[in-house]
């Protein structure tokens, strides 16, 4: 088969970054991996905080309208990153063994993937505002919404294309780079909303459309860098696509998205359902919920260091318990960071975002940052051990996993709290911290029932020895 590729061994394909880490063997490789991960997480939520906050100077109902266009685009989004995911482990157990035709086919096939899921996608961001229409949304709000759904159907191409170079640079352990232009694309995010949305140096106002069409061109920037940066470290080439490839990366990733649809959806539901309740459960859930986006990217970061680091591992059994172990360690010492940073926090952060401490919001608002709290206390060791069984390609289970926690607890719970109990937004965030706490624990004790138990791994330390996992 033919393919496009540079010969030999790129220059700095291999290398690996030159800054040394207080924290050494397998806790400091997976700190490498996982700060960027969870900054770039981080920056990418600010980018989404600015649009809403330039959005929302034209007021509510074009701030509703836009509200509901990103949801639409969101949820297709996350299916979509989530099958080209599936190219993760691949191509980090690829780079680390140097297989440079295995690396180019893989390319060319993530690129047939990623064709795969725009087409479709990106028609059906076309007609969202027809579909909107058919789910009851608002004819008023999806009408002014028009402009800026069709803007972020186009910036669904770029975006997608991102997640395929994300997803290869986090492989191949270079998340720096990518950290790196982001950030630098959050104020050209800035000044592109103000001249597209209100209009200035002879470029007429579009108002929310402009934000639309500001996310249209920063994508394309951030890809155009991130490809040069791509190239710069040698990672470049894509031969042709194989179906065996293509087959092997959607079956892998196509359980990632599902699961990552659970875990958003179940989210997205409980924040239209909130605004269904009283102002001051809204306002207080819209604290909570924002707080846990930020504590989510260390979630995220956690997972794909994970991920990463026991796919590159090659088949020792040492060092793949090794890399457990220490991805199980830090998911702990993370869960008990975010429990003490969010319970020290909940105090100052209702003063700040409140009027009054001695509120109604307010009490309420305290308590669901500290259910929270309790949450993010377990929820990063799930996410640590989701992560690695994705690296070892099993993504199945994680998703029924997901799946079960979200939609079998955590929905029935909190409808049950809200409607039989008037539970309001306290009933909402009791079960979405009882689907937390229950997929944590089902993914780590799958994690160590199925791979860790002596059964399902030979002798440490014979040669060619390896952790054995069910197929899926």
């Amino acid at each position: 088969m033919t393919s496009i590729s540079l010969p030999a061994r790129p220059p700095g394909f291999l290398k690996r970054p030159a800054f040394r880490w207080p924290i050494r063997g397998e806790s400091g490789a997976l700190l490498r991996l996982a700060l960027p991960v969870t900054g770039l997480a981080l920056v990418n939520m600010a980018m989404s905080v600015t649009d809403t906050v330039m959005t929302a100077g034209f007021g509510s109902e074009a701030l509703a309208a836009v509200a509901v266009a990103s949801d639409f685009y969101s949820i297709l989004f996350y299916l979509a990153i989530g099958c080209i995911g599936g190219m993760a482990p691949l191509y980090a157990a690829a780079h680390a063994r140097g297989e440079l035709s295995r690396l180019a086919r893989l390319r060319g096939s993530g690129w047939f993937v990623a064709v795969l899921c725009t087409a479709p996608m990106v028609g059906l961001l076309l007609a969202a505002p027809a579909l909107l229409n058919l789910f009851g949304i608002d004819r008023e709000l999806v009408e002014m919404g028009r402009g800026y759904s069709r803007a972020m159907a186009w910036t669904f191409v770029p975006m997608v294309a991102i997640a395929v170079i994300r997803t290869r640079l986090t492989a191949i352990e270079r998340p720096g780079v990518m950290l790196r232009i982001t950030l630098a694309a959050v104020p050209l995010n800035a000044l592109f909303n103000y001249l597209f949305m209100h209009g200035a140096a002879g470029i007429q106002g579009l108002g929310i459309t402009g934000a639309g069409v500001s996310s249209l061109l920063v994508s394309w920037i951030i890809f155009a860098a991130l490809a040069f940066e791509s190239r710069r470290l040698g990672d470049q080439g894509a031969g042709l696509p194989e179906w065996r490839t293509v087959g092997e990366i959607l079956r892998i990733g196509l359980p990632i998205g599902i699961a990552t649809l659970a875990e958003v959806g179940i989210y997205l539901g409980a924040t239209v359902y909130a605004a269904t309740l009283s102002a001051t459960d809204a306002a207080a859930h819209a604290i909570a919920i924002r707080t846990a986006g930020i504590t989510y990217a260390l979630y995220v970061g956690l997972g794909q260091a994970a991920m990463v680091r026991i796919a590159r591992c090659g088949d020792a059994v040492d060092r793949q318990l090794e890399i457990v172990r220490a991805a199980l360690r830090m998911g702990r010492l993370a869960g008990v960071f975010l429990l003490l940073v969010i319970l020290a926090a909940t105090g100052p952060l209702t003063t700040l975002l409140l009027d009054s401490t001695g509120s109604e919001t307010a009490r309420v608002a305290t308590v669901l940052l500290v259910l929270l709290a309790l949450a993010d206390g377990v929820g990063p060791w799930g996410a640590a051990a989701g992560g690695l069984l994705r690296g070892l390609k099993v993504t199945r289970p994680v998703m029924t996993i997901s799946l079960v926690g979200n939609w079998l607890v955590a929905a029935p719970v909190a409808i049950a709290l809200t409607v039989l109990v008037d539970g309001g937004a306290i009933g909402i965030w009791i079960g979405l911290i009882a689907g937390t706490i229950v997929s944590s624990a089902m993914t780590v004790l799958w994690l160590k029932r199925r791979v860790l138990s002596p059964s399902s791994h030979s002798m440490a330390g014979s040669p060619g020895s390896r952790i054995q996992v069910p197929a899926g």
